[in-house]
């Protein structure tokens, strides 16, 4: 298998753009290593795009960015681009990081059934606040960077060659981490604020890996 990675990365609303945009960081740090990326981007992040690279370039790692249900993760404009009972066997052979609310309930543990190798995302809804006055540049939104950055902290650490459980821990350890900063602050920061810990043990009590912990990009 190739030294490949595929990332979907749509943008049509708020959060789209968000993660579009904080997801630019994985891919620079899959450039600087040689990996060869595949960026589904905006109006390319759907079904057909999807399953036809995939069968094509076959990565080693899947990023899927997007919203999601327990059993499916969408593309651009919401458009489903891997269901459970439709495609999920195009993950045989593959460690997929899914930030999409709900995809690790049943895509998660029946696309190992279908032959994937490893799959981390959310049992639950994936939370994040942001700052309206930074929309227009969301990776400078510091409120954003709460819940984003840890989970770059996942798909970067997979990036790097980490296993699939040591990149769950570092993920977990980075929102541990701002809960803490977070306690340490003054409450009335509109940056820092206590309000947003609760969302934060959230994200980072419904992580989940299915599969083989072991397995490395």
């Amino acid at each position: 298998m190739s030294k490949s990675l595929l990332i979907t990365r749509p943008s049509y609303e708020i959060t789209t753009r968000y993660l579009y945009v904080w997801n630019k960081k994985i891919i620079r740090e899959a450039f600087d290593r040689g990996i060869n990326v595949l960026d589904l981007k905006k109006e390319k992040a759907v079904k057909n795009e999807f399953m036809g690279r995939m069968k094509k370039i076959n990565p080693a790692l899947v990023l899927l960015n997007g919203h999601g249900d327990s059993d499916c993760v969408t593309g651009h404009n919401g458009e489903v681009i891997v269901r459970v009972g439709d495609n999920e066997e195009i993950l045989k052979g593959k460690i997929i990081y899914a930030l999409a609310c709900k995809s690790a309930s049943c895509l998660g543990p029946k696309s190992v059934q279908a032959g994937a190798v490893a799959f981390v995302g959310y049992l639950k809804d994936f939370v994040f606040f942001n700052d309206d006055s930074k929309i227009a540049h969301p990776e400078n939104d510091r409120v954003a960077g709460l819940f984003l950055d840890p989970s770059n902290r996942l798909s970067i650490s997979l990036v790097k060659g980490n296993n699939v459980s040591d990149a769950s821990k570092k993920s977990r350890k980075a929102f541990a981490e701002n809960i803490k900063k977070l306690l340490n602050s003054d409450n009335n920061s509109p940056n820092y604020s206590s309000s947003f810990i609760p969302y934060l043990v959230w994200n980072m009590k419904h992580q989940a890996c299915y599969g083989n912990q072991h397995a490395c990009f």
